[in-house]
């Protein structure tokens, strides 16, 4: 069949599918535990933007955390380098409505400002949803994006329980247009979708509302292809799909193998297969530096329509269990997610629920006990903080979380007072210099702890990175910051206390007495300046680089009772008690975060602390004693 111009299109009623790309957000969040690089990003962006996307959608989500926390990248600084090189294609970022994209609700100013800087950023499009389907929780996101500019994409997301159906998402939808959607995206994180029942949904959308209908799915189950055909039949206006080398299990369907099947028909959009090709053999290299990050259960596993454990999660909760020797417990936790999901009130699996839900999983999977560990986000999730889920919450497991507090019933963003000003005084009081921005100081605000720790870093590898170019070595501007040059860099991973590093080092300048100049970055960022002769010595020298990354543990082993220890490896948030109080048997003694979720830690026994083993920052582990009580 012959190619329809534009316009013999228009004329014969013919309707492209308009196609949205995944690959440098979603695609990666799934496979590689949101691991992709800016650096990495960069190169090809150009080609990208000429492929005629609907939308790249390159932000939010888990890329921010991630980006501070993981790769020591600044995610505003990402944003506006990829706006730079891609001005054609629309950018969308994934926002979680009251939650922005962090993991729990923020005061309506932090949610207004933050909108705000995004799209003056180059966010263009905000595909907005709330993990509970509570809309109340959409409505200053809503309210900010529509001021500020933006486009609203106001979505629901898609689960099977026997509280959701196609008739309870149309009314969503509807709700949603009211609210002032620009369009609906069906989010399918989970890949539960199936075609007659995307087509049924579909159908009846195209009928309830006038917007655009954006359809998102992942192909762990391995319908997505399917799904996607007769949603285009049943009048889907766009779909998300990943290029093919980042694409399919718990990513999205590949753009390639789409194109080929509309190719010709009505739907055809109409795209350039050996610009895609080039893409993708771009990615199929990148993709091999990120293997550590890619696990097993990426793949397609139909299990996925019983477990409901969306594409991100996945990838991330077997990269958590690894870290802490426990992956072949991955079924144990997975069988768990569902009972442990009932328990709260059927809510869909996605950030931050999905976060809660496997976490709450894991604790119960590695303490032997279910709930003997609550985390505080379980806590705040059982007193209504998140909002309202669609089914009934276990009574006995909301007793033993809160006791008897009364659930909050109002819109819970009502709750918070406004967060901004007190933020930025802590801040200050922290750090006089660490907020650059308004964007710094909405960083630290979602992100307190690690904010400050990617603050001083770069602070430092600015100042490094100064003091090499004046000795002639790299030139001191943003680049050389972010991915400095190497002479024959070595580069290996080092293991400290359950968390990855990536390790460069190479040599620079010219050699003197006594050796080259030897430089080391840790996550990209420049961690010291040594002289040595054999770059063998660096990296024999494991004490050195465990020491500035974590330090080598000096705690006891566990042995006594009155040892207090964490279920699971993480980071001390913060110390409740001194030597020498007194303390009862279950009294909160430390709070710890693991798998980005807090839980508290209490005293198995009553008495005197008589040591603590830890500060705050510390990264710990469950055969450690933290806090000595006798």
């Amino acid at each position: 069949m012959p190619k329809l111009t534009s316009e013999k299109k228009r004329k014969s009623g013919a309707t492209p599918v308009k196609i949205m790309d995944t690959t440098l957000r979603d695609a990666h969040q799934s496979l590689l535990a949101t691991r992709l690089r800016t650096e990495d990003m960069l190169p090809i962006a150009a080609k990208i933007d000429k492929v005629g996307y609907a939308a790249i959608e390159m932000w939010g989500g888990a890329t921010f955390d991630t980006s501070i926390r993981y790769l020591r990248e600044d995610p505003w600084e990402r944003l506006r380098k990829l706006k730079k090189v891609m001005p054609k294609t629309p950018f969308q970022m994934l926002l979680r409505g009251q939650n922005l994209v962090g993991y729990r609700h923020y005061a309506d100013d932090v949610v207004e400002r933050f909108v705000d800087r995004a799209i003056s950023n180059g966010i263009d499009i905000l595909r907005i949803f709330d993990a509970l389907n509570d809309l109340r929780n959409l409505k200053m996101a809503f309210k900010a994006t529509l001021k500020y500019g933006g486009k609203v994409e106001g979505s629901f997301c898609y689960t099977l329980s026997r509280f959701h159906n196609n008739n309870l998402f149309v009314e969503l939808a509807k709700r949603l247009e009211d609210m002032g959607s620009d369009a609906i995206c069906i989010k399918d994180m989970a890949g539960l979708l199936s075609p007659y029942a995307a087509f049924d949904l579909v159908s009846k959308l195209k009928e309830a509302v006038s917007v655009p209908i954006h359809l998102h799915s992942h192909d762990t189950s391995a319908m997505a292809v399917s799904t996607y055909l007769k949603a285009i039949e049943a009048g889907v206006d766009i779909i998300d799909t990943a290029i093919s080398s980042m694409a399919s299990g718990t990513s999205h369907p590949p753009v390639e193998t789409i194109v080929n099947i509309l190719k010709g028909s009505r739907y055809d959009p109409g795209m350039d297969m050996a610009l895609l090709t080039k893409i993708a053999d771009y990615f199929k290299e990148v993709r091999k530096k990120y293997k550590e990050f890619e696990s097993d259960y990426t793949g397609v596993d139909p299990r996925v329509l019983v477990y409901q454990i969306p594409g991100g999660m996945t990838s991330n909760l077997a990269l958590q269990l690894s870290e802490q020797q426990a992956l072949d417990r991955m079924t144990e936790v997975l069988e768990e997610v569902p009972r442990v999901r009932k328990d709260l009130g059927f809510p869909p699996l996605v950030t931050p629920s999905s976060q809660i839900v496997g976490t709450q999983a894991t604790l119960n999977v590695l303490t032997g006990e279910r709930y003997k560990v609550i985390t505080t986000e379980t806590k705040n999730y059982l007193k209504g903080l998140y909002g309202k889920p669609s089914g009934p919450i276990n009574k006995e497991i909301q007793k033993k979380g809160v006791g008897g507090e009364e659930r909050v019933t109002c819109r819970p963003a009502d709750l918070i007072e406004p967060e901004l000003e007190q933020s930025r005084l802590r801040l200050r009081k922290e750090n006089k210099s660490a907020a650059k921005s308004v964007e710094d100081l909405l960083t630290y605000t979602m992100f307190p702890k690690v904010a400050l720790d990617f603050f001083e870093k770069r602070d430092n590898a600015d100042k490094r990175v100064a003091e090499v170019a004046e000795k002639g070595g790299v030139p001191a501007d943003e680049t050389s910051r972010e991915s400095p040059p190497l002479i024959a860099p070595s580069e290996f991973t080092v293991k400290v206390h359950g968390e990855t590093f990536q390790v460069k080092v190479g040599g620079m300048g010219h050699p003197g007495e006594g050796g080259r100049p030897y430089f080391i970055y840790i996550d990209g960022q420049l961690e010291e300046v040594l002289v040595e002769s054999q770059l063998e010595v660096v990296q024999s020298e494991e004490g050195r680089i465990d020491s500035r990354v974590g330090g080598r543990s000096t705690r006891p082993k566990v042995a006594d009772e009155g040892d207090v220890t964490t279920p699971m490896p993480g980071s001390v948030v913060a110390i409740k008690v001194r030597v020498g109080n007194k303390v009862k048997a279950g009294q909160v003694v430390l709070v710890i975060e693991a798998m980005k979720m807090q839980s508290e830690v209490h005293t198995p026994v009553s008495g005197v602390v008589k040591a603590i083993y830890v500060k705050e920052g510390d990264r710990v582990n469950p055969d450690e004693v933290l806090v000595r009580v006798g």
